[in-house]
Parts: structure tokens; sequence; C-alpha cells
């Protein structure tokens, strides 16, 4: 393809944009679009004038510009005839994209006109009557952005050439299969049984089947994946970008879109919510908090009090990271809890102010919240759970359920260091309202029983560190992690039921979507173009 050029956020727009169909018979519009290819694509590729002439005579492909209300704003141009170039790398029947970008990107960051021009080759190409099986493009690695751009939009990586063009860069075919969904439908995955054989009570044998994977579905780790009352899911990401999808895995609304070249390390997507049926928050690395209605409309920014910069040791993007939200139990006066490093906030919607803020850490963040009723909240802090009073309008500890535990060892640069044993998640379980599953970062899975304030059991069998805990039904819990595994354990067994492995790298957050259907985000720790997350299903049963 010939270059690309990104844009930053999808955000509304009152501007008027109209595409129209280019060829030689409209002078004027053939005239913008010679200079458009002059001006940006000669410099970088070499006289155009070629391609301008294939687009006037229209005879094997079909070329679209862009306006933006009176300005021309971005080309599109493909093939009108199907390619079996690629058939041998698995590519046949396919649509090949000329060329895909925007112009004056400068100009026009911000305004989504990327994502426009996909959307209207997606719409185009089944117009052409070929019922194609796939849509491809090929990319440099020396254009990252574009890369990016496109894995973002669901195109895969079919095939990579090495030296194919120019000496010592590599070409990469990426494709966008238009009949995935359709192939998909009878997929059935070999199923993985594990069943405990130790301890003198067992657990009830359980098995899964891969129902569905959304490739692409971000660009980086997915840190949370939330329900909504319409029975949509959002899935929010380290690539500052958040997404509607619906229970079978289509994208539903692009909620906040922001192009791979502009992302952000201080805008990671850390934090999701649901408030009630009819809102949501979402939360930043940076600190800012949004809120947004159930269609994926945005509201307003909530200004909730964070801690100070500088002044503890989370330093630097991670100073304000809102780290966890928990929904409060009072009819009366809605609010939610935000955890910050060093700190948790009780916002109240009515009064749109922090009611309270309340140290709990000169250096330790707040990784979890759960508010047991009006007057009292458990906190992870680091690695304890810690519980709080109310009274009035301040919250007390008043007891300490987990204490800090030992330090494990590991192997960094053939040195020997210590890793605290943090406790990523706390989620109340399905067996008893007394009992919280824990995940910590020693690899360790734990059930807390807050009414006898101990540990009742303890599971180490994942490798490395335990990212988050999700209820599967009445006895049975997932937990997932860096191991890239999640396993399944049942309260009155003494190892776990079910181990899903296979995934592209760490798993980092899960939800059971509904009955039977439990979803993980994952990602791949390469870096480059590479680095993608999936969002897959798992049907999980007895």
């Amino acid at each position: 393809m010939e270059a690309m050029s990104s844009v930053a956020r999808a955000l509304p727009s009152d501007s008027n944009r109209v595409f129209y169909h280019v060829d030689g018979r409209n002078r004027e519009r053939m005239g913008v679009v010679a200079e458009i290819f002059h001006r940006i694509l000669t410099p970088l590729y070499g006289s155009q004038e070629k391609a301008i002439r294939q687009i006037e005579e229209s005879s094997d492909r079909s070329c679209f510009l862009l306006y933006e209300n009176e300005d021309p704003s971005g080309v599109l141009v493909f093939k009108t005839v199907l390619s079996d170039e690629f058939k041998d790398l698995g590519v046949a029947r396919s649509i090949e994209v000329k060329s895909l970008f925007v112009d004056n990107s400068h100009q026009n960051s911000g305004k989504g006109l990327g994502s426009c021009l996909v959307d209207k080759l997606k719409e185009e190409v089944p117009k052409l009557g070929l019922d194609p099986d796939a849509i491809h493009v090929t990319v440099s690695e020396t254009k990252q952005e574009s890369l990016m751009f496109f894995q973002k939009k669901g195109f895969q990586i079919s095939h990579a050439w090495k030296d194919r063009y120019q000496a010592g860069v590599t070409e990469f075919l990426l494709s966008y299969p238009l009949k995935l969904q359709e192939a998909g439908k009878g997929l059935v995955h070999a199923i993985e049984r594990v069943v405990s054989r130790e301890g003198p009570v067992q657990g009830e044998a359980r098995s899964y089947q891969l129902l569905h994977v959304i490739h692409g579905a971000h660009l980086d780790d997915i840190h949370a994946l939330k329900k909504l009352s319409d029975g949509t899911f959002i899935s929010g990401s380290k690539d500052n970008c958040i997404y509607k999808w619906s229970k079978e895995g289509e994208l539903v609304k692009v909620v906040d879109d922001v192009e791979p070249i502009f992302h952000n390390d201080r805008n990671w997507i850390t934090a999701i919510e649901v408030i009630n049926d009819n809102y949501w928050l979402s939360g930043e690395r940076n600190g800012k908090i949004f809120l947004w209605k159930t269609n994926g409309d945005y509201v307003k920014e909530v200004q909730a009090k964070r801690p100070r910069v500088g002044r503890h040791i989370a330093r630097g993007e991670n100073a304000q990271r809102a780290n966890c939200f928990a929904r409060g139990l009072n009819p009366n006066n809605p609010s939610v809890f935000i955890g910050f490093p060093t700190l948790f906030d009780e916002y109240s919607f009515m009064e749109g102010r922090t009611q309270s803020s309340t140290k709990v850490h000169d250096n330790d963040w707040v990784y979890s919240i759960h508010p047991l009723n009006e007057k009292t909240v458990l906190t992870v802090v680091g690695c304890t759970v810690d519980v709080w009073s109310k009274q009035e309008e301040r919250w007390n500890k008043t007891a300490q359920l987990v204490k800090e535990g030992k330090k494990t060892p590991f192997k960094e640069g053939g040195k020997t260091k210590f890793q605290r044993p943090f406790i990523s998640s706390l989620k109340p379980l399905a067996s008893s309202p007394h009992h919280f599953g824990l995940a910590l970062f020693d690899g360790s899975v734990k059930v807390l029983d807050i009414e006898q304030q101990r540990i009742v059991k303890t599971w180490q069998e994942h490798r490395k560190r335990v990212w988050a805990i999700e209820n599967i039904s009445e006895n049975t819990f997932a937990s997932c992690g860096e191991d890239r595994t999640i396993k399944l354990w049942d309260q009155r067994a003494d190892a776990s039921v079910l181990t899903i492995g296979g995934h592209i790298g760490q798993v980092t957050t899960m939800l059971n979507l509904e009955e039977n259907v439990l979803i993980a985000g994952t990602c791949s720790e390469e870096v480059g173009v590479k680095k993608s997350a999936e969002i897959r299903f798992y049907d999980i049963r007895r």
C-alpha cells in the first residue's frame, strides 16, 4: 500500500462528510486526487503518473475522495477484481487495497477520518458482487503506524517477506477475512478435561470449548471487561481505546478510539465499572475518570480528588492512576469508590464531589475495593486486605484480615531479586457471602473467609503473577495470569479442576458473560506489529 496517515480520537463531529467516486470523467475531482498523490506520495515512492492514469481509466480499480465540509480529507483506492496472487499464502479471492490515507494529517487528527475510510472500504467491497473471501493490503515495516492501524481495524498479518522490495526491510501481507464469522460458526475445538485427583473431596469435572476469538480486539493488554445492562460488554486497554461488543463478539460501537501513532502511556484505560442500568465509568492511568451512558455516549469527566504528584513511590505515569472502582451501596446517595495509589475516594454523584478521601499508605496502591454495607468496605492495599468503617464522613481502618506475606525470590539479569506478594484482585465468590477469592503476585490463589477472618484455602499452581478472579458457578471460580493460562478452581478440591492454555500471551482479565460462557483478554508480549490482543470466548461446562 502506498501510504496511510493515522489520526487520533474518533470523537463526535458536527461536520459534513461526503465521499465522491473519482475517475477520468470528473476532471475537477481527478485533479484533486492527482495533486494529493503528487504532494504526499511522490516524495515517498517516486512518480505517481502510472497510478493516476490507472485511476483515470478505472478499468480494474475504484477511487473515492473523502470531503469534510468543503475540504478534501482522504483518499481510498482499491481493486475491483479478485486476486489470487497470494493464494499460496492463504489469501485467495481477495480485493487489494492500493491506497488509503488521510490528507493533512496534522490538521485532521482527532476526527476519525482513517476509520471513516476503512468503513467505506468495507461498505463498497460487497457492492462489487464478486463475493470475495478477503480484503488484503501490503505494508512496509517502515510504516509502523500503518501496520498498527490496519491491525486495529481487524486485518491480520498473513505473511512477511524480508528484502521483498528493499534490502533489509520486511514487507507484511495483511488480510481481512470477510467470511470469518461464517467459518467460525461450525468450529469445534479440542476439549481439554482435567479432573482433580487429590484430597478427600473431589471437585466437579470440567471441560471447555473455544467458541470464538476476536483477533486484534486491541493493540495492547486489555485491562477491563465489563458487562452492561443491555447485554453487551465493554473492553478497555493500554492502547487508550474503549470498545463496545455484542455477546456474539461483534463490534457494536467505538466508544473512545485513539490511532496508534497518538497512543500515550499516561492514557491507558486502567479501570471500568458499571454504575447502574444507565451509566458506567472508565478510569485512566493519568487519574482522569469519565462517565458514559450504557449506549456508549460520553457524558462528562468526573472530577475526583487525586493523590498529590511526587509525594509517594508511584511517580511518573502511575502517580495518580485510577486502579479500581466499586459502586457505593447507599440508594439515597449514589456513589462510587475510587482506588488510587496511597488513597481511596468516595465520590457522590448527587453532590458532584468527593465526599471523603482516605489516606491508606505512604507508598502502596489500592488495588481493589468491595463495600460490604453502607458503613463498611474491604480494600486491598498492596499486600494486605483491610476493613474500613465509616464514622460520620470519615473512614477508619478497624481490622486487617490478611497481613503481608513473605517475599518470593526470582532471578533477573543473573541476580536474585524478591517480589512482594501484592494482591491484584479481590472478588466475592458465589459459594458464600463470606468468601472472597484473592489473586497474588506470587502465583497463588486463595479463598478468604471474612467471617472467620482467615485464609481457608490456598492453591499454588500458577507460575508468575495472577491477575484476576472470576466466578463460574456456585462452587467454581477462575483465575488467570502471566503464565498464559486460565485455571478453574472448585473450593471442595485440593487442585485445579481445569487448565486452559494456548493463549498468545498473558491473560490479563476475564468476564463471566452469561451462563457457561467465559471471555478472556490475552495479549502477545512481543513488541511492534505482532503485539495484538485477543478476546477469547469459552464454553465452560461440567
